[in-house]
């Protein structure tokens, strides 16, 4: 199975149970005094979307590709002249790498971030992004909500979550199946 590459839901629930140590990427570290455009060209070279930011030899920030683009290019600043610290978010949310994906996943759609530092007590092993747990690409990507368990029965033509079976047998019969007779699915209009 490829990384972030899922064939069915199956495939997709083994890798929310694995451990984010499956999908550590190494970090690239750079100083907080060096510039954004440095951290670009790094950027671009290596095929990555983020470096970690240093101070004192500790992740204190992360930059990103989007930092780059709304905090730099979108103010006008000289990416030449402007610090990683000026424009890193911080704090970084860190996990261990014994947590499972899933779990992971939460953490970063509860705070609205995309990546997490993966850390085994103070030592910082690495970066576990989003898109590399739940695909990279729109056709492989499974959408978040359908990660968290849902309270009722989900319809399996739409999604829809509905408070139990018989209003999932009713809706089937009065969305779906309706639907598909009024367009001539199931033969002639009765």
């Amino acid at each position: 199975m490829l990384e972030g590459s899922y064939r069915n839901m199956s495939e997709l629930e083994i890798a929310i149970n694995d451990p984010v140590s499956k999908f550590i990427q190494k970090p690239i570290l750079l100083p907080a005094n060096d510039s954004v455009e440095d951290a670009a060209k790094l950027m671009l070279d290596r095929k990555i979307g983020e470096v970690i930011v240093t101070l004192n030899n500790e992740a204190v920030g992360i930059v990103t590709e989007w930092d780059i683009i709304s905090r730099v290019v979108a103010q006008g600043k000289d990416p030449g002249k402007t610090t990683l610290q000026e424009v890193m978010s911080a704090p970084v949310l860190s996990v261990t790498p014994s947590l499972k994906a899933g779990e992971a996943i939460k953490l970063m759609s509860r705070n609205k971030h995309r990546r997490l530092l993966v850390k085994e007590g103070s030592k910082l092993l690495g970066v576990i992004t989003l898109s590399q747990v739940v695909g990279s690409s729109r056709e492989n990507t499974i959408t978040l909500p359908l990660l968290e368990p849902a309270s009722g029965s989900r319809c399996p033509y739409c999604g829809s979550i509905l408070r139990d079976r018989d209003e999932l047998s009713s809706h089937i019969d009065r969305v779906h199946v309706r639907e598909e007779i009024l367009r001539g699915a199931h033969g002639p209009n009765p």
